[in-house]
């Protein structure tokens, strides 16, 4: 009996997040949170070439993002510099939320580490209070394809 699973290598699904982050994304209105100037807008750098690259400082501090999906359950606009809280309350935008999501299966593919996926995963599940129904069905198709990349369905099961 032939499979009706479509199973897409990791190269050819990393190819595919980088199509889908390709278009140029701008984020909402810069609205530098009081007192610190210095805060990272996520917004802004989910938008940057280097976090779509994932360079070695956009990859630590994605890492820092997948803890706080899975520990605090909260993602805001702005952090101060280390990433170790936020510099005021102002939520992460929707469309923001989709490259971060983007980008977690793209990490998974590239480090073959399951920790990404299950980040990315438990967004499009609805952990954050903020990101009921805003995930688009490509990018639930792409995740898709990652988990059976990264989790081929065993042989011969019914």
């Amino acid at each position: 009996m032939a499979s009706d699973i479509e199973v897409v290598s990791p190269s050819a699904l990393i190819g595919l997040l980088d199509a889908w982050l390709a278009p140029a994304c701008s984020p909402p209105p810069h609205q530098a949170p009081l007192g610190a100037l210095s805060a990272l807008d996520l917004d802004e750098a989910l938008c940057s070439k280097s976090w779509a690259d994932l360079t070695a400082e956009a990859e630590a501090n994605l890492d820092r993002l997948r803890k706080k999906i899975e520990v605090v359950r909260k993602l805001y606009r702005y952090y101060l510099p280390d990433m170790s809280g936020p510099a005021n309350p102002t939520p992460l935008s929707p469309e923001a939320l989709q490259r971060l999501c983007a980008l977690l299966l793209k990490a998974a593919l590239l480090r073959n580490d399951m920790r990404y996926l299950n980040s990315a995963l438990k967004l499009l599940d609805g952990i954050l209070d903020q990101d009921e129904g805003i995930f688009q069905e490509d990018l639930r198709r792409l995740a898709a394809l990652t988990l059976d990349a990264l989790v081929p369905p065993a042989l011969g099961a019914a």
